[in-house]
């Protein structure tokens, strides 16, 4: 009994932390924001807009049956991936560009290793930033199955792989919503999906922030398939499939690992320990052997170790570049970090992060902060433009809109912000609904850790290099956080779902 009122505790904890934490970032991009300008006046037209498709697809899944949504839902749920598939597939041809800087090593990295057998024209740059190896190795494995068949055009086989990737992502946020809240929630939250506009101009841009947008929503629905599974062999297999599903995750980006860490505190709280410990030990051993076979891979058969230890960055060196200014990018902290030599550069970089923090003080520190996370989360666009401004291949209206330097990104950026802050707020309402307790779940199924997985990356993020797109791989956990705020009403379980039987019962 003791334990099930701290996990109770624990619970509510976090989604009083959720709710202020994400409350507080939505009033500061509304009506404080100093790094973007906005004013609310001109994000009144997306969040007007946002909220009414969803009062509207509300209402319309109000007036028909539970039963009649629940037998057709399978149906509804392939028409709209195929149709989403195809709008992806068709925008990101139209946007294709010629990559350069960060997507330009691994894409041409990756071409160059499926061509000739190494990437021996970008040794260094993966000599120092070795974080973006998986990338290399996942595109160059796509890559490789592509040329077997006679495919030549290597952007191509990206946009279509990207674009089923997310596809994907948005099939695994419905199917969590369903177990969790039934066949109507899973509804609501493809209508949410469509309210993300970028992720229809993000095919062309198979970068590590789409490339692992599938992951996390993927390893946490394993996670509830698992918790809701009694044959052994069945669990095996969800378990082997979370540690691949995680694996393949964290060598694409590593931020990744936040969805393990909420999916096992969630775990050790509402099922036996020793099932939550088998979760752990088992994610982490299958990243930790694929990443050492393909490690050794790399650094025997292509880059030396030797090269790779003389060019490598620490990761003091983002913490302490996300202590600079507003914390972005900053060319004088890479000319200061590689200013020393290799074995004294993480030291060099941990001791000039402690003196900025002692200059900033708590208010400094705190104010920074603010300004971070504004910059983190309050950009709709979630900084595409970054990638799709690079030589574009072809000329369309499309650009004016989603290209920085384009005559009308200013109301696409506005607009998209403002559908953006919609989702805030739903999943801040929901928060602060759970913790009065207006919709009991099953405890074994709380929506605790799509929750904690925002506030950890959101952690991440204040303390790392600061940048608008390094949210865009839990932008799917998010969804799910706010498709439950539109899970009031009692859902039969026959829905096949996990959900509560008992959404307006007592606590057990």
């Amino acid at each position: 009994m003791k334990e099930k009122s701290l996990g109770k505790i624990l619970t509510k904890c976090s989604y009083v932390l959720f709710a202020i934490a994400f409350g507080y970032i939505s009033l500061n991009i509304m009506f404080a924001d100093k790094i973007h300008s906005y004013k609310i006046t001109q994000l009144l037209p997306g969040m007007m807009v946002g909220g009414v498709v969803v009062a509207i697809g509300m209402f319309i899944l109000s007036k028909i049956a539970q039963e009649k949504i629940y037998r057709h839902f399978k149906k509804v749920l392939i028409v709209f991936s195929i149709v989403y598939y195809i709008v992806l597939i068709r925008m990101g041809f139209l946007l294709r560009f010629e990559p350069s800087f960060d997507m330009g090593a691994i894409y041409n990295g990756a071409i160059q290793w499926t061509n000739e057998g190494n990437f021996s024209n970008f040794y260094e740059y993966f000599g120092y930033y070795p974080n973006n190896l998986g990338s290399l190795g996942f595109l160059h494995i796509v890559f490789k199955i592509a040329s077997l068949v006679g495919i030549k055009d290597f952007f191509a086989v990206g946009i279509i792989v990207n674009s089923a990737f997310i596809t994907g992502t948005a099939v695994f946020v419905s199917l969590i919503c369903k177990k969790i809240a039934g066949s109507k929630t899973a509804l609501m939250s493809l209508i949410l999906v469509l309210l993300c506009f970028p992720f229809y101009f993000m095919g062309a841009v198979f970068y590590t922030d789409s490339l692992s947008l599938m992951f996390p929503v993927l390893f946490y629905y394993l996670y509830l398939c698992l918790k809701g599974e009694n044959d052994r062999k069945k669990q095996i297999i969800y378990l082997a499939a979370m540690g691949l599903s995680l694996t393949i995750g964290m060598m694409i980006k590593f931020t990744v690992v936040i969805v393990l860490i909420a999916v096992v505190i969630d775990a050790f709280l509402y099922i036996p320990w020793k099932k939550a410990l088998l979760i752990l030990v088992v994610s982490l051993a299958f990243y930790g052997v694929i990443k050492s076979i393909y490690n050794h891979n790399i650094y025997k058969n292509y880059i030396s170790d030797e090269q790779y230890q003389n060019l490598k960055t620490p990761y003091w060196h983002w913490i302490m570049m996300g202590l600079q200014n507003d914390g972005r990018y900053n060319p004088g902290d890479y000319e200061y970090t590689r200013s020393f030599d290799v074995n004294e550069r993480s030291a060099a970089c941990r001791k000039k992060a402690m003196e900025r923090v002692k200059e900033l003080g708590v208010s400094g520190l705190f104010k920074l902060w603010t300004n971070k996370a504004v910059i983190c989360f309050g950009d709709g666009t979630y900084e595409l433009s970054d990638f799709l401004d690079d030589i574009p291949a072809n000329e369309t209206n499309i650009h004016d809109y989603i290209l920085s330097a384009g005559k009308n990104y200013s109301k696409y950026k506005l607009f998209s912000t403002g559908l953006l802050i919609v989702l805030y707020l739903l999943a801040s309402v929901g928060a602060i609904r759970d913790i009065i307790g207006k919709v009991k779940y099953r405890e074994s199924i709380l929506p605790t850790a799509p929750r904690l997985a925002m506030l950890g990356i959101l952690c991440f993020l204040l303390l790392w290099e600061t940048t608008g797109r390094y949210f865009t791989n839990y932008i799917p956990l998010l969804l799910v956080c706010a498709s439950f705020t539109l899970y009031w009403k009692k859902e039969k379980v026959r829905d096949g779902s996990v959900a509560a039987e008992t959404v307006s019962t007592t606590t057990r």
